[in-house]
């Protein structure tokens, strides 16, 4: 047995632009969380540091440029059996326009106060909050 242990390396984006943040509606098909709202991010590919990943997925997800780009939080999960260590960023866009991969159905900009009116998962909701609740989002 080896005595290593692999994880995959996740990474997540709060965009803000004008006081509002991207959110990315998941496809009704998605297995765990289908017709969740998500904000963009992914797995990185071998050899991509943490930007680098994080500049791919959100230009693969939503067509944006993101600048600024500050870490945040870390955070661990399980999915399929494998251990994924996340880590999300705070970023920055001056673009409104969005261009939806297939991954998604549907994107908003929205206001801290209409965080209530979308259906996130709880971690992610309370870090939105948490976000929001420090004035980062300004």
């Amino acid at each position: 047995m080896e005595d290593r242990t692999t994880h995959a390396i996740a990474v997540k984006a709060h965009i803000w632009r004008a006081g509002k943040l991207l959110i990315l509606k998941r496809q009704e098909s998605d297995e765990e969380y289908g017709g969740y709202w998500d904000i963009p991010g992914g797995r990185l590919l071998p050899g991509e540091d943490a930007r680098q990943g994080l500049a791919r997925e959100v230009r693969e997800e939503t067509g944006l440029t993101p600048s600024k780009i500050r870490p945040l939080t870390v955070w661990d999960y399980e999915a399929g059996g494998t251990k994924v260590i996340g880590l999300s960023f705070l970023a920055r866009t001056e673009e409104e326009r969005v261009r939806l991969s297939a991954e998604h159905s549907a994107y908003a900009w929205m206001a801290p106060e209409e965080i209530h009116a979308y259906r996130f998962a709880a971690n992610l909701e309370k870090e939105i909050s948490w976000i929001i609740e420090k004035g980062w989002h300004l």
